[in-house]
């Protein structure tokens, strides 16, 4: 048995009005934001010292953009010759006069993750140190990582300093040194911090 269909009409055969047909500058403005971010993405890590000064340049156009989204990741930590690592050693004095003292990130701190967020932040404080033009901003951030020591311990002030850790030569491997040898850290004082009198 033959059942009568309905006549197809060449109108419902055309594909609906899609939203990039209907505004032609968004589909370009997508374009173009997507081409940027990946040229930032490919940017952050060619940009790592040693490199030319055509990239490093470059960084600085997207710097904002990379810091903002926190897409500026540690590259040069997994970099075919990475730098030193950084730590915050920090001493607390308590109002009975004991003092206390710790390091953080610290290779006890367990979970795992808690360790890498804290090298973060350690690494996040040595590169504003070295930028000479954001000196507020790092004040701020030693003064918020201090206070937050001080009211995590309850303590009357806190003094700060940052360690730097290099990485160990062939010279130091051969002679026999071990990876906490003093003479692979340096120590730059951050300053004191205690509860602002009123």
């Amino acid at each position: 048995m033959i059942s009568a269909t309905a006549p197809i009409s060449p109108a419902s055969l055309r594909p609906t009005e899609t939203v990039w047909a209907r505004w032609p500058w968004l589909r370009r403005a997508v374009s173009v934001g997507l081409i940027l971010h990946l040229l930032a993405l490919v940017i952050a890590p060619l940009a790592v010292a040693p490199t030319s000064p055509l990239w490093q340049r470059s960084w600085l156009a997207f710097r904002p953009y990379l810091e903002g989204l926190n897409l500026n990741h540690g590259y040069h930590f997994f970099a075919p010759e990475p730098g030193p690592s950084h730590l915050v050693r920090y001493e607390l004095r308590f109002e009975d006069g004991h003092l206390e003292q710790g390091l953080f990130p610290n290779v006890q701190q367990q979970p795992r993750l808690r360790y890498h967020r804290h090298f973060m932040l350690s690494e996040f404080l040595n590169s504003l140190a070295i930028d000479d033009s954001r000196r507020e901003v790092f004040d701020a951030v030693t003064r918020s990582y201090a206070d937050h020591l001080r009211h995590e311990h309850h303590a009357a002030e806190v003094t700060l300093s940052l360690r730097r850790h290099y990485v160990p030569g062939p010279q130091h491997v051969t002679s026999g040194k071990r990876l906490n040898d003093v003479s692979l850290f340096a120590e730059r004082p951050l300053g004191t911090h205690g509860l602002e009198r009123r």
